[in-house]
C-alpha cells in the first residue's frame, strides 16, 4: 500500500512540476551572415530532449518557471549555452562557425558525444572529406584519412575489395578486419563470396549517403563491443532528414581509367628482342651445335613457328581505356514533427583490362518522426544492387594480365579478317589460350544484394531517464555465375563448363539501452550511465554446382544444360551472441573525465566450456587548458591529455571451429551408399582470442581552435592467439584449433589538420598524419617456428617476416647465380640447396600515412591528397616466370632479362640466359623481393561554384562544377620495382586487374 501512495505521490509531483513550465521562442541566425540556421537543437542543460529549429531558424522549447540554461547544438558550428533570466520568453541566439575538431560529435553507435568530453581515441571523417573523391566504396574512401589505419587491396577490378588494419594485425589465423556497424547495426563486410577474392559487400552502400564515419581506435573507444573489438570497430552514419524546406540534390560524373603505374623493366619483350634473347640462351646451352647467333635464331624460329612480320604487345590487347558514369539524386526536409531523406544512385564503370566491370544501384531512405513529446521514432533503409565482372585472377591461364606477360609476342592475336586467333599452332601456347578470343566467349560475374532494415525508438521517461531499443536486419545475397565455352580454352576437354553458386547472409540484432543523466553541485559534477542487452543471429545457406558438356551453342550456361553434373555442394550454419552492456561517463568540473564499460558477451561458436567472457576498459581524460595554472598560455586554446587500458576480444573465426565436424560428400560415398567424414577434432576448450590495448594521448588546439595536433602512443597484447597445432597421424587429423601464443602491436600516430588561413575570400586547409607501428610475436606453442608459404612466424620476429633463400648476386666471372649459405650472409654459394632459408625482410610497412591541402578562392576550390608508405618489401610472386633466365622456353620474359651478364667481367644482378637452364636462378629467393617504398598523389580535385547571383530567379541553390582524378602520379624508391606498388596486405602480386588513374568531370546541382 505504501508503495502505491509513493508511486501516486510520484506521478502527481511530476505533473506538478511540468505544469509550471512555460513556453521559450526565438530565433537561430548565423553569426557571419545573419541568415536563419535550420536543424540546430535546442536543449535544456541536464535533459535530453528539446526542440530543432526550423527553415526559419525558428524554436519553441518548454523550460521550468525558474532560472535555466538553454543549449544550442549543431554540428560544423560552436555549442552555445546561453542562461535564460527568469521569466524571460523571447531569446534570439547567434552561432558561429566552429573549425577545432575537438567539438565534432563522436558516434559510437551506442551513444554520442562532442570529442572533447570523450577519453577514447576516435577518428572522424566527415562528408567532405571524402565528397571530392572519386572511390566508390567506403573502405577505399578511408585510405589516408585516419591515422593509424592501413587500407590495401591490390586490384583495380572495379568494386574490388580493400583489406583494412587498424594499427597493425592482430591475429594470426582469426580475423583481423575491424567491426563494421552502420546506422547502428553490426554489418558482413569484406569479401563473402566463394570463388570471387575481390567481390566486395561494402561496395553495396553508396559513399554519398555517408554523413559521418567514426573509428574506434583504442580500448575506451571500442571495449562496449567486447569480443568482436579487438580489430578496431568503423562506425558509418548514413545522412538524415532535416527539419524546414524540402531541398533536392543532383549530380553527375562521366570520366575514364587507364593503368595507373608501369614499370619499364617490366615490360614484356618485343618479338625482335625475345628471338635475339632466346637465341643467346640456346647458344649458351648448346655451344657446339649452334657456334653463331644466326643458327640460333634459326632454331628458334623453326621450333615456335615465329612469324617474324608479328609483333604482338600482348598487354595492350588485355588493357583498354575504362568507362566510368554514375549519377545520384536525394531529396531532405521535413517539419518539426518528422524529417526525411531519400535518395537513389547508378554506377556503371568498365575496368582497364578486358572483360572487366562494375555495376551498382542504390537507395536510401531515412525518416524520423516525433509523435509525442517524449518519443521519438526512426527508421532507415539502405540497400545496394551490385554486379562485377572480373577474369580469373593469379595463375589461372585464363587470366588476361598472366597472359599478357607469358604468350610470346610472335603469336597473332586476330587472324586476317579480325575475328580472334584461336587456331594450331598459334593455340595453346604453352597451355594458355588467346585472352581476346576467351574474353569474348567466356564470362565471369558476381551479382549481390545488400539490405540494412533498422527500426529505432527513443522514450524520455523522465529529464535524465532515456530507453532506446533498436532492431535491425543486414540482408546479403550473391550469385556467382562462371561459365567456359566448349569450343575454345580450358573447357574444351570436358566440352564446356558451368558453375553458379549461391549464397545468402541473414544477421538481425536487437539491441536495448537506458540512459540515465546526473548533474549535481551546480552542475560541476555530471554522470552519464548506460545500461542495457544485445542479441544477435547471423544465418548463412550456400549452394553451388558445377556442370560439363555443354550444348555445342556459346552463352548456354544453366547448370540443367550440362550432360554430367561434375560437383554439387552446400551448406548451412549461423551462430548467435548475447551481450549484457555497461557505460559510465563521470566529468569533474568539465576538467577531469572519467570513463568506464563493461561487456559480457556469450557466442556460440567458442567451445561448450568457454562460451562467455567478460570485455571491460577504463579511461581518463584532464583538460589542462581549463586548469588556472595553464590559462595564461596564449597559443594554446585547448589541450587534453587521455589514457586508457582494458580487455577486448577477437571474435572472428569460423562458426564451427570448437566443435567435431563431419561432412558429406560423393568421396565417402560407399556402395551407392551415402556417406560421411569427421574433418575437424573439435576442441571444448576453444575460447576468444584476448587484447589488452594500453594508450595515452594528446589533443591540442591551437591559433583560435583552427589548428588541431593529435598524438597517440599505444601498446596492444593479445593473447590466446588461435593456432593450429600438430597432432599425431593416428589421429586421422593433421592439426586442431587451439588458444596459445602471444604477439604485441605497438606504435604512435600523429594527426595535424586545420584551417592555416580563414580570410574572405581565401582560405587555406591542411592535414597531415603519419602512423608507426611493430609487430612481434611475443610466444608460440613451445616456441617452434610455423613456416607458412613465404612467411615464418618466430618468436622475436613480425608476423609478415619473408622467409627464403638468401640471393647474393651474380659470379661476374661465369655468370652463375649465387646465394649466401645462412643468414650471416659471410660466405655464398652457387648450390640452391646449400643456401638456407633465413628472413629477409617484412611485408609490413614500417610507417604509412598521408597529407594534402585544400584552397578556396571565392567560388573556386582546389583539394589534393597524397598517400605515402616505407619500410616494407613487396613480393613478385610470378617472376619466377616473367624473369626465368630462360628456363620456361615456352612463355616471354619481362625486359628486366636485357640487363644479364653476357661476359666475364660483367657486374650484374640477372644471371646467364640460359635456354631451359636448371641452375635454380629463378627459384624463390630474395632476388625477387624490391623496397615498397613510394608516394602517390591518391587524388585531386578542382572545382568552381557557380555566385549564387547569378542563380537569382533559375530555382537552383547551388551549382558545382568540377574535374578531378586519382592515382595521378607515382613515385617508387626501388627503379626495378616491376608492378605497382599498392598491393594487398601481404605485399605479394598475384597478375591482379591493374590499379587504375581515372580523371573525371562531373556536375553537382542543389534545389
Amino acid at each position: 500500500m505504501y508503495r502505491w501512495l509513493f508511486f501516486a505521490g510520484l506521478v502527481l509531483g511530476v505533473l506538478q512540476l511540468n505544469a509550471q513550465d512555460f513556453p521559450v521562442a526565438g530565433i537561430v541566425t548565423s553569426a557571419e551572415d545573419g541568415m536563419p540556421i535550420v536543424g540546430v537543437t535546442v536543449q535544456l542543460k541536464g535533459i535530453a530532449y528539446g526542440s530543432i529549429t526550423d527553415s526559419l531558424g525558428r524554436y519553441r522549447i518548454s523550460v521550468p518557471d525558474r532560472n535555466s540554461t538553454l543549449i544550442f547544438r549543431a554540428l560544423g558550428l560552436v555549442t552555445h549555452e546561453v542562461a535564460l533570466p527568469k521569466n524571460q520568453r523571447q531569446l534570439d541566439v547567434q552561432l558561429r562557425a566552429d573549425v577545432s575538431d575537438l567539438k565534432e560529435v563522436v558516434i559510437t553507435g551506442y551513444t554520442s558525444a562532442p570529442r572533447n568530453q570523450t577519453t577514447g581515441s576516435y577518428a572522424i571523417v566527415k562528408s567532405k572529406q571524402f565528397e571530392n573523391t572519386p572511390f566508390i566504396s567506403v573502405d577505399k574512401a578511408l585510405q589516408g584519412l585516419v591515422p593509424g589505419l592501413q587500407a590495401a587491396g591490390g586490384s583495380g577490378l572495379p568494386g574490388s575489395f580493400q583489406g583494412v588494419r587498424i594499427r597493425g594485425t592482430g591475429s594470426i589465423n582469426a580475423g583481423s578486419e575491424p567491426l563494421y556497424i552502420v546506422n547502428g547495426i553490426p554489418v558482413n563486410a569484406g569479401v563473402l563470396a566463394r570463388n570471387n577474392v575481390h567481390a566486395n559487400t561494402l561496395a553495396g552502400i553508396n559513399v554519398n549517403d555517408i554523413e559521418q564515419i567514426t573509428v574506434l581506435k583504442d580500448a575506451a573507444a571500442t571495449a562496449a563491443y567486447g569480443s568482436r573489438a579487438a580489430n578496431g570497430v568503423i562506425v558509418i552514419t548514413l545522412k538524415q532528414g532535416k527539419s524546414g524546406k524540402t531541398s533536392f540534390q543532383f549530380s553527375t560524373e562521366a570520366g575514364f581509367a587507364r593503368q595507373a603505374f608501369s614499370s619499364p623493366a617490366n615490360r614484356p619483350l618485343n618479338t625482335t628482342e625475345w628471338r635475339e634473347l632466346t637465341a643467346e640462351g640456346v647458344r649458351n646451352r648448346y655451344p657446339d651445335q649452334y657456334p653463331d647467333i644466326n643458327s640460333a635464331i634459326q632454331y628458334v624460329d623453326e621450333t615456335f613457328e615465329v612469324n617474324r612480320d608479328v609483333n604482338t604487345n600482348w598487354l595492350k590487347e588485355v588493357t583498354q581505356t575504362g568507362k566510368l558514369q554514375q549519377y545520384h539524386f536525394s531529396a531532405a526536409g521535413g517539419s518539426k514533427q518528422t524529417s526525411f531523406y531519400i535518395s537513389a544512385g547508378y554506377l556503371s564503370q568498365t575496368g582497364n583490362v578486358i572483360n572487366t566491370g562494375f555495376k551498382r544501384f542504390t537507395g536510401n531512405m531515412a525518416l524520423e518522426h516525433t509523435p509525442a513529446k517524449k518519443i521519438t521514432l526512426r527508421t532507415s533503409l539502405v540497400f545496394g544492387n551490385t554486379t562485377q565482372f572480373g577474369p580469373d585472377n593469379g595463375g589461372a591461364f585464363s587470366n588476361p594480365v598472366l597472359a599478357a606477360y607469358f604468350l610470346r609476342p610472335s603469336l597473332s592475336p586476330k587472324n586476317a579478317g579480325g575475328s580472334p586467333n584461336t587456331s594450331a599452332p598459334d593455340f595453346p601456347a604453352g597451355g594458355l589460350y588467346n585472352p581476346v578470343a576467351i574474353a569474348e566467349m567466356d564470362n565471369r560475374n558476381t551479382s549481390s544484394l545488400k539490405g540494412i532494415l533498422s527500426f529505432a525508438a527513443d522514450f524520455q521517461l523522465f529529464r535524465q531517464l532515456k530507453l532506446t531499443s533498436r532492431i535491425g536486419t543486414d540482408y546479403n545475397t550473391l550469385e556467382e555465375d562462371s561459365y567456359n565455352n566448349p569450343f575454345y580454352g580450358d573447357a574444351v576437354n570436358e566440352k564446356g563448363l558451368s558453375a553458379r553458386g549461391y549464397a545468402r547472409y541473414f544477421n538481425w540484432v536487437w539491441s536495448n539501452l537506458a540512459s540515465y543523466d546526473l548533474r549535481f553541485s551546480e552542475n560541476d559534477y555530471a554522470i552519464h550511465l548506460s545500461a542495457g542487452y544485445e542479441a544477435q543471429k547471423s544465418q548463412h545457406y550456400f549452394n553451388r554446382t558445377v556442370v560439363h558438356g555443354l550444348p555445342p551453342h556459346l552463352g548456354i550456361n544453366v547448370p540443367s544444360a550440362g550432360a554430367v553434373t561434375y560437383s554439387g555442394e552446400g551448406s548451412n550454419s549461423d551462430y548467435a551472441f548475447v551481450s549484457a552492456i555497461g557505460l559510465l561517463d563521470f566529468s569533474i568540473k568539465q576538467k577531469l573525465l572519467l570513463s568506464g564499460s563493461f561487456r559480457r558477451d556469450g557466442s556460440s561458436r567458442f567451445g561448450a566450456h568457454r562460451r562467455y567472457g567478460n570485455f571491460w576498459s577504463v579511461g581518463i581524460a584532464w583538460h589542462l587548458h581549463r586548469e588556472g595554472f595553464f590559462r595564461d598560455v596564449p597559443f594554446i586554446n585547448e589541450l587534453k591529455l587521455r589514457g586508457s587500458y582494458g580487455f577486448t576480444g577477437n571474435a572472428s573465426i569460423g562458426n564451427y571451429d570448437s566443435q567435431a565436424v563431419y561432412e558429406f560428400g560423393k568421396s565417402y560415398n560407399y556402395l551407392g551408399n551415402t556417406g560421411s567424414a569427421p574433418v575437424t577434432p573439435g576442441n571444448n576448450n576453444l575460447t576468444w582470442e584476448l587484447s589488452k590495448p594500453l594508450n595515452f594521448g594528446l589533443d591540442m588546439a591551437t591559433m583560435d581552435g583552427r589548428l588541431l595536433l593529435t598524438l597517440d602512443w599505444y601498446n596492444r597484447i593479445t593473447s590466446n592467439l588461435l593456432i593450429d597445432e600438430p597432432l599425431s597421424g593416428t589421429s586421422g587429423f593433421a592439426s586442431y584449433k587451439n588458444n596459445a601464443g602471444t604477439m604485441q602491436n605497438r606504435g604512435a600516430e600523429i594527426g595535424l589538420s586545420g584551417n592555416v588561413v580563414r580570410s574572405d575570400p581565401f582560405s587555406w586547409d591542411i592535414f597531415f598524419n603519419i602512423a608507426w607501428n611493430k609487430n612481434t610475436i611475443l610466444s608460440l606453442p613451445g616456441n617452434q617456428d610455423i613456416v607458412s608459404g613465404m612467411f615464418i612466424r618466430r618468436v622475436g620476429e613480425d608476423l609478415q617476416s619473408f622467409y627464403m633463400r638468401q640471393w647474393a648476386g651474380v659470379n661476374s666471372e661465369t655468370g652463375a647465380p649465387t646465394w649466401y649459405t645462412d643468414a650471416s650472409r659471410r660466405e655464398t654459394t652457387e648450390s640452391y640447396n646449400l643456401a638456407k632459408q633465413a628472413i629477409a625482410g617484412s611485408a609490413s610497412p614500417r610507417a604509412f600515412g598521408s597529407f594534402g591541402s585544400a584552397f578556396r578562392y571565392k567560388g573556386l576550390s582546389l583539394d589534393f591528397q597524397f598517400y605515402y608508405s616505407y619500410g616494407h618489401l613487396v613480393r613478385d610472386a610470378w617472376a619466377a616466370y616473367t624473369q626465368s633466365d630462360g628456363y620456361h622456353t615456352n612463355f616471354n620474359v619481362v625486359a628486366a632479362e636485357l640487363e644479364r651478364w653476357q661476359k666475364p667481367g660483367d657486374v650484374t644482378n640477372v644471371p646467364k640466359f640460359v635456354y631451359g637452364g636448371a641452375n635454380a636462378s629463378n627459384a624463390v629467393s630474395s632476388r625477387f623481393l624490391y623496397r615498397g617504398d613510394y608516394l602517390r598523389l591518391r587524388h585531386a580535385a578542382l572545382a568552381y561554384q557557380i555566385p549564387k547571383t547569378l542563380l537569382a530567379g533559375t530555382g537552383l541553390r547551388n551549382v558545382r562544377l568540377y574535374l578531378r582524378g586519382s592515382n595521378m602520379l607515382t613515385w617508387v624508391r626501388d627503379k626495378k620495382l616491376p608492378y605497382d606498388p599498392e598491393t594487398n596486405l601481404t605485399s605479394t602480386t598475384n597478375f591482379e586487374v591493374f590499379i587504375p588513374r581515372t580523371f573525371t568531370g562531373g556536375l553537382q546541382l542543389e534545389f
